[in-house]
C-alpha cells in the first residue's frame, strides 16, 4: 500500500499565522507499507481510516483550540515540576533521570555509558505527573540515528490500557499498538497494532507523531495524516499519563557496539481535549 500524505494548505496557513510550526521538513512523511500485528480483540478491533478522522485531526492542528497541556522542554524547572523522571534496570539499557535533559533545543533522552547498572548503557524515561482524558496528543520527535534503540511516545491509562502512539526504530519503522495490560498472564494475546514502513529516515528531521483518542476509537497519525485506526468499543475509560522513553533492545534492531551519544529528541508536545 502506498499513501502520500498531503499538506493541508489552509491548515498550514492558519498555523503560520499563529506562529505554529507543524514539522520539519515541509513535506510530510510517505507511508510505504502497513501491516497488522496481533489478532483483533473485543477491546480493540482494527478499522479503516476515514475522512472524518482526517478532518478531526486537521482541526486540532489548526491551533484554533488552546491545548490543555503544552511543553517545549526548554526549561529544566518545568521538566521537574511536570514530569516524573524514572529509574529502572531490567532491559539492555538501564534508565536514569540524569539522561532526561531539557535544553534550548528541547528534550533529549540521552544514551550514555552506564554507572551502577547491570546493563552497559543507560537511556531515559519520563512520565507526566498530570493525567488527561480523551483528546488529541501530538509530539514532534527526531529518532536516534542507530539500530537497536526504541524511541517511544506512549500513554498508560488508569484502567491499565497502553496506547503506543509510536515506537520508532531507525531508520523508517513506526509501530503503533494498543495493549490491554490487565491481561499480562501469558495466555492471551494482549496487543492489537500496526507495523509501518515509511520512505523517510525518522532520524533526519523532526516528525509529528499523534493519536486521536476518543471513547470509541484510537486513530494514529504521522505529520497530521491518520495512518491506522482501532475501534475500542468503549473499553477504555480511565484517564492517562504521557510517557517518553528510550531503550536499547533487540526488538528495535541490532544494538551497535557503541550506542553512546545517539539520542532521541522531542521539541514539542501538545494535548487537546475533545470538546
Amino acid at each position: 500500500m502506498m499513501v502520500r500524505y498531503l499538506q493541508l494548505s489552509a491548515v498550514a496557513a492558519a498555523c503560520f499565522a499563529l506562529g505554529i510550526t507543524l514539522g520539519e521538513p515541509a513535506d510530510a512523511a510517505t507511508l510505504q507499507k502497513l501491516t497488522w500485528g496481533n489478532p483483533d480483540q473485543a477491546w480493540g478491533t482494527r478499522r479503516s481510516v476515514t475522512e472524518a478522522d482526517r478532518k478531526a485531526i486537521a482541526q486540532f492542528r489548526t491551533g484554533h483550540d488552546k491545548p490543555v497541556f503544552a511543553a517545549d522542554f526548554t526549561d529544566p524547572r518545568m521538566l521537574n515540576s511536570d514530569w516524573l523522571l524514572q529509574s529502572d534496570d531490567y532491559l539492555k539499557s538501564c534508565r536514569r533521570p540524569e539522561n532526561v535533559v531539557a535544553s534550548a533545543a528541547g528534550l533529549l533522552l540521552r544514551t550514555e555509558a552506564s554507572t551502577g547498572c547491570h546493563a552497559r548503557w543507560s537511556t531515559g524515561f519520563m512520565i507526566s505527573r498530570q493525567h488527561f482524558g480523551y483528546g488529541y496528543y501530538e509530539a514532534s520527535i527526531k529518532a536516534a540515528d542507530i539500530d537497536g534503540l526504541n524511541n517511544a511516545f506512549w500513554l498508560v491509562t488508569e484502567d491499565h490500557f497502553e496506547i503506543d502512539v509510536c515506537e520508532v526504530h531507525f531508520p523508517n519503522i513506526d509501530r503503533m499498538t494498543l495493549h490491554d495490560n490487565n491481561r499480562i498472564d501469558g495466555k492471551f494475546p494482549i496487543a492489537v497494532g500496526f507495523d509501518s514502513r515509511f520512505a523517510e529516515n525518522f532520524s533526519g528531521a523532526f516528525h509529528d507523531f499523534g493519536v486521536l483518542w476518543t471513547a470509541n476509537d484510537i486513530v494514529f497519525a504521522v505529520d497530521g495524516e491518520p495512518v491506522a485506526a482501532i475501534r475500542t468499543n468503549g473499553s477504555i475509560t480511565g484517564r492517562t499519563d504521557i510517557r517518553f522513553s528510550t531503550a536499547l533492545m533487540d526488538y528495535a534492531g541490532k544494538i551497535p557496539d557503541d550506542p553512546v551519544g545517539h539520542d532521541m529528541a522531542v521539541r514539542r508536545l501538545r494535548v487537546y481535549a475533545i470538546r
